[in-house]
């Protein structure tokens, strides 16, 4: 207990600023507003496997430590750097080498995923960020114009501009897609565990939350140009604007849900084959 205590207090010291510093990003950057409810889901994700964890044997490894040093070398490399993302992520390989040292191996395979899934609650750093979101900005304006045109709606694109008959309007940040992918990776990869035992198909879920994320909001700056054609050009502004945004993100949810359910069918097929055919 005494040693539990000293890691409770030491962790506390080093990580209580990183901490504080996350919650004010997550209540200010509307990219990583879902860092809240990241904690609660890795907290109840963790108490899933309670049961498990009650019965397994604790056994502690040695190489837990070497974790441990690894995260704490790049918690000191980000703090000499002034690299708030090495500072933050250096906290996942803390937990999981604590785990490992304290517990042993198959407490670690029982908490990984939890502690891991925290990884969507850290931002990436802003230099990747900000290239990641031009290249969005520019790839939904592209395929915007793709469908306005499709729907027989003039416009002129001019990089991330768009020029309508009646309104000029601009993907901006805001537009690009990259909050609604922020959040749909983290759901895509929460239901591909909890619903899905097969390992490639898991990864399969989740790799394709980003095409899904890109076409529906390329189907968002269409639907939302479309509309400021025809209604004018307040219909790209306020109420209507983040209503046509919900929709596309509750769109692209669904996506994800209907692909998990049909990879399951598609396993559960072969086995109903295997016995028709016997």
């Amino acid at each position: 207990m005494l040693g539990l205590g000293a890691w409770i207090v030491s962790a506390s010291l080093a990580y209580g600023p990183v901490m504080a510093g996350l919650e004010r990003q997550w209540r200010t950057d509307p990219a990583y507003s879902h860092g809240w409810a990241i904690l609660p889901l890795a907290a109840w994700l963790l108490w899933r496997r309670r049961s498990e964890l009650a019965v397994t044997p604790m056994r502690s490894v040695r190489a837990g430590l070497a974790v441990v040093v690894a995260g704490l070398a790049l918690f000191v490399a980000g703090s000499l750097a002034a690299e708030l993302f090495l500072i933050r992520i250096s906290l996942i390989p803390v937990l999981l080498g604590s785990v490992l040292y304290v517990a042993g191996q198959e407490w670690l395979r029982l908490a990984a995923f939890p502690l891991c899934f925290l990884l969507f609650a850290i931002p990436l750093p802003t230099i990747v960020f900000d290239r990641i979101s031009v290249s969005l900005e520019l790839l939904a304006s592209g395929l915007g114009v793709w469908l306005m045109r499709a729907a027989d709606v003039a416009v002129l694109q001019d990089g991330n501009v768009l020029r309508l008959a009646n309104v000029t309007l601009q993907v901006t940040e805001a537009c690009s897609g990259i909050r609604s992918l922020m959040t749909l990776l983290s759901i895509a990869t929460l239901i591909a565990y909890l619903y899905e035992p097969s390992q490639s198909k898991r990864a399969v879920i989740v790799f394709a939350a980003v095409p899904i994320a890109v076409v529906l909001n390329a189907v968002r700056v269409a639907g939302t140009a479309i509309a400021a054609a025809y209604l004018g050009p307040t219909a790209a502004e306020g109420a209507r604007h983040d209503a046509i945004g919900w929709v596309a993100f509750a769109l692209a949810v669904v996506c994800i849900c209907a692909l998990q359910r049909l990879l399951r069918s598609e396993a559960d097929a072969v086995p109903r084959a295997i016995a028709e055919a016997a």
